[in-house]
């Protein structure tokens, strides 16, 4: 296995702690509890910043070599590279009405359950399908030198969360998941 696709493989479990999370706070609104907003809003801009940013282009790099050498899942590749558009534009809505969560009414609390909600399983979907087929596929039917050239393409990219160092903004966050 590539380093990439590991590295891959460990931001999605890293990804799928933080939806854990965002689902709890979300599932507190859903009580008529108060979330931890300020949490939420941390997380979301982890995933808007950071995992939007550079984690879906790593894969966007797989999968434009990964279509070259394998036509028949055209589909399948378009489909998850229009997801991470998606995706991406999905977390920016969500991350919005967390900035306007102060307003706290029935509706809003409901409006940013539901979107919340919607965000964290098109984000689990997504991931899995990418785990399921297009990992593996992509593990067998790219070559040495196309790893070599995706693993050295995607190493400069720290990650500010569970990268080496973790960044003064994301300590927070940080101490949460690792207690």
């Amino acid at each position: 296995m590539s380093r990439t696709i590991a590295a891959l493989k460990r931001d999605h479990a890293n990804i799928a702690k933080l939806l854990d999370i965002l689902e709890s706070e979300i599932l507190a609104i859903k009580v008529g509890k108060t979330p931890d907003y300020s949490l939420m809003q941390d997380i979301m801009r982890y995933l808007t910043q950071h995992s939007d940013r550079f984690h879906h282009p790593k894969e966007d790099l797989i999968f434009a070599r990964l279509l070259k050498r394998d036509t028949a899942i055209r589909a399948e590749v378009e489909a998850l590279i229009e997801e991470h558009i998606l995706i991406g534009l999905a977390g920016q809505e969500f991350a919005g009405l967390l900035c306007a969560s102060g307003a706290d009414t029935v509706e809003s609390r409901e409006q940013l359950g539901a979107s919340g909600q919607d965000y964290i399983r098109n984000l689990r979907e997504h991931m899995s399908r990418e785990e399921g087929k297009l990992f593996p596929t992509a593990s067998v039917v790219l070559t040495k030198k196309e790893w070599h050239f995706i693993d050295t393409a995607v190493d400069a990219i720290n990650d500010p969360l569970f990268g080496d160092m973790t960044a003064d903004d994301y300590q927070r966050l940080y101490r949460l998941i690792t207690e």
